[in-house]
């Protein structure tokens, strides 16, 4: 009987033995198993923040491409007006410094008002808007050239970008009378005047 509860007592602790070896077992089968997985998660981090700098990297590389590209142009279309406040005063100047040059008889301008402008065709400002000035021109010429001498010198010397709408010309005098600086022809022109602004019509500043 004796020998019966001894043996079952080596049982037991054999049994006991077995059950923590299993125990400890599974832990480190477990911790094994979840170190693993931690480090092929932080593996994973890793290698996306790597690729994530690497794509930053080249963007910006690209961009600074692209401003070492567009900047000149874009500062000397600024100092010209387009993308900074309009040079109405500018535009005043030169028709009349044009004006005294060719010695008109007279010349008339009128400025509207700034307002966002809507063209007819598709254009892509990006985060920009266009606004644009219309402006009236009235010419009393001696000769059709002093037109085009007109619109010379404001290619040359106005401070901004426009287009030339529509002109009228319409005959005065039969003959040209240079002394007497007689209109011979008169000229009605609309020009349209052109300014690039933030979306909110701010100025774009440098």
């Amino acid at each position: 009987m004796k020998e019966n509860k001894a043996d079952l007592s080596v049982l037991k602790g054999a049994i006991i033995v077995f059950v923590i070896s299993l125990a400890l077992s599974s832990g480190l089968i477990w911790s094994g198993w979840y170190f693993k997985e931690k480090m092929h998660s932080e593996f994973n981090k890793s290698k996306a923040l790597q690729r994530s700098v690497a794509e930053n990297y080249v963007a910006i590389d690209q961009e600074k491409v692209l401003i070492n590209k567009f900047l000149p142009a874009f500062r000397r279309l600024h100092a010209m007006g387009v993308f900074g406040q309009e040079q109405r005063l500018n535009w005043i100047e030169t028709l009349r410094n044009s004006g005294e040059r060719l010695k008109l008889p007279a010349l008339r301008y009128e400025i509207d008002s700034q307002d966002l402008y809507s063209p007819t065709y598709q254009v892509n400002t990006g985060p920009f808007m266009i606004y644009a000035s219309p402006m009236t021109l009235n010419l009393e010429l001696v000769h059709e050239i002093d037109l085009l001498d007109i619109l010379q010198d404001l290619d040359r010397n106005a401070d901004g970008i426009y287009n030339l709408n529509s002109c009228n010309l319409n005959r005065r005098s039969a003959e040209i009378n240079r002394d007497k600086l007689e209109s011979y022809v008169i000229a009605d022109c609309e020009l349209m005047w052109f300014n690039i602004k933030k979306p909110d019509g701010s100025s774009i500043e440098l």
